[in-house]
């Protein structure tokens, strides 16, 4: 990227984009050598659900919006055949720009995870789809056999972005916001949030530190400003402007997948899961078993609501708590401050538990539904007496 393609266009990170902050990881670049997908959604929605798919070639663990009744599209998820997708909208890639309700991102990624086994079984989909695609996405993608990439898709085809090439990703992770690095240099969105993202990741790839957990509490929970530096925690006010820090009014939910390596079960791949925003939720592991085995908290009810993603929406107003006018756009700091923490204890004991799990499902190259059941009863119980209370 040309640097005054970003000097250029930085100004227009002020324009508020309902999309998301992103990043795919090579294997390469993790500790253990298992690729990632992150995606920090943000939109208009506000809330999400997670469902359960068996209609395709591949079963899939997704993410959908509550009114999306007959789960039509789908805006991240990982299938049986450990290939996973997510995405971000981009603004800079068609010209007349594609209205939101014209897209098709979501009811391709379903159809991917589907019919897709690998990225170039994605690939070989975008190429055959009927032209025009409606689509202005960066399509993040891994599959089970290492393949780590983004596509930048417009109407009329792709350009893939290799995470596995060192002369396209040298660190062997790539980034993407509300831009394209093959559209046009007048449009786009996220330039701040980029650039914040970028000084995380390359922070982190200097350590070999980019996990999950780095993804979960790092960077969706990152309070420091890309283009201002505004650091939250060091903030004296009360309320402070918020706007294009990476966690936003308009985060509904965090997802990081962790893949497999070649010689696993793909249905070892792990979404570590925040449903509700990442300063008012925490994240917990989902995996993709025939036995439909969920955590009640992440269930969703007969009117599609879920509870972490309600009690979320609860701490929410807390941190949100003026409700006229621009009220969106101002945090209440000390009441940040104090709740991050909280959430990080919570969440760090729920992944301690789960690497245990994993750990042993690893070595047998297999989930023990028992031992499933067991932890989702105990993350039930245990978000219930620990987390709940914060709500409160």
């Amino acid at each position: 990227m040309k640097k005054c393609f970003l000097i250029n266009i930085l100004i227009f990170s002020i324009n508020i984009g309902f999309s998301c902050t992103t990043a795919v990881i090579s294997g390469k670049a993790t500790p253990d050598g298992r690729p990632l997908l992150y995606k920090n959604r943000d939109t208009t929605t506000l809330h999400s659900r997670m469902v359960y798919s068996n209609h395709g070639k591949y079963s899939f663990i997704g993410m959908t919006n509550p009114d999306d009744k007959d789960n039509k599209n789908i805006l991240n998820g990982h299938n049986s055949a450990g290939f996973a997708i997510m995405n971000s909208d981009s603004y800079n890639l068609n010209y007349p720009e594609i209205k939101e309700n014209q897209r098709q991102d979501g009811e391709i990624m379903r159809l991917a995870l589907e019919s897709c086994s690998t990225l170039k079984d994605f690939e070989n989909l975008l190429i055959h789809l009927p032209k025009p695609l409606r689509l202005s996405s960066n399509f993040g993608v891994i599959d089970a056999q290492g393949g780590a990439a983004y596509y930048e898709t417009s109407n009329l085809g792709f350009v893939k972005y290799d995470a596995n090439n060192p002369n396209i990703a040298p660190l062997g992770y790539i980034i993407r916001t509300n831009y394209s690095f093959s559209g046009k240099s007048e449009g786009g969105k996220g330039y701040s949030r980029f650039l914040r993202a970028q000084e995380l990741l390359y922070s982190a790839s200097l350590t070999n530190s980019l996990t999950p957990k780095y993804f979960l509490q790092n960077v969706s929970r990152s309070l420091i400003h890309g283009l201002t530096k505004v650091d939250l925690t060091k903030y004296s006010e009360e309320f402070s402007a918020f706007r294009d820090f990476i966690p936003r009014y308009y985060t509904a939910s965090v997802v990081v997948i962790q893949g497999v390596k070649q010689t696993e079960s793909p249905l070892l791949t792990t979404a570590w899961t925040i449903l509700g925003t990442s300063l008012g939720s925490v994240a917990i592991p989902l995996w993709l078993n025939f036995n439909k085995i969920f955590p009640k908290v992440l269930t969703a009810d007969l009117y599609n609501t879920t509870l972490m993603d309600e009690w979320a929406s609860t701490i929410k107003k807390k941190l949100f708590p003026i409700e006229k006018g621009e009220g969106s756009d101002y945090i209440h700091v000390p009441t940040l401050v104090s709740i991050i923490p909280k959430l990080i204890s919570i969440e760090n004991a729920i992944m301690e538990q789960s690497e245990l799990l994993l750990n042993e499902w690893r070595i047998e190259d297999k989930i023990n539904n028992k031992e499933l059941i067991n932890f989702y009863s105990w993350v039930d119980k245990y978000i219930h007496d620990k987390y709940f209370p914060l709500t409160q």
